[in-house]
């Protein structure tokens, strides 16, 4: 190629000289072009693993939040079941404070029944001391018209 350009004229070589630039320019764009690709590339190399290392913290973001509701569900077992043993515990002191009052209601009921008995007991003997004291009563109840309890 060397003796071939020793042969060319001054405007040949010129042109020949200008026809390498414009092709070196283009080549220059083309590199520019794929430096700009490359570029490119990185970058979305460099945002997957970035994307992966999101991935990688939601999932632990997700991790540690099922952890937390796991905790939450299992205190509030807890508590529910702390609950019902206090609801439990209530239910027994209740029934045992009813028998309670039931059986002193009862002994009560008991005392005023005996209590009625014996007033009555009073009572009625006294209504036949003023039975056999007044002879106009024993006369109305011989007769029929008026009776008293426990007189014979």
């Amino acid at each position: 190629m060397r003796n071939d350009s020793i042969n060319l004229s001054k405007n040949e070589m010129i042109m020949v000289m200008h026809d390498q630039e414009q092709e070196i320019e283009k080549l220059k764009a083309q590199v520019s072009e794929l430096q700009a690709k490359l570029d490119n590339y990185e970058i979305k190399i460099s945002n997957v693993g970035s994307l992966a290392e999101a991935s990688a913290q939601i999932n632990d973001l997700f991790v540690a939040a099922q952890a937390t509701v796991d905790t939450y569900i299992e205190n509030v077992k807890k508590q529910e079941a702390r609950s019902e043993e206090a609801l439990a515990e209530v239910e027994r002191q209740s029934n045992e404070i009813i028998a309670e009052a039931e059986a002193v209601a009862q002994k009560r009921l008991e005392a005023a029944d005996a209590e009625i008995e014996e007033k009555w007991a009073v009572i009625e003997s006294r209504l036949l001391v003023m039975y056999d004291s007044h002879k106009g009563l024993k006369e109305l109840v011989e007769s029929g018209i008026f009776t008293i309890p426990g007189a014979k």
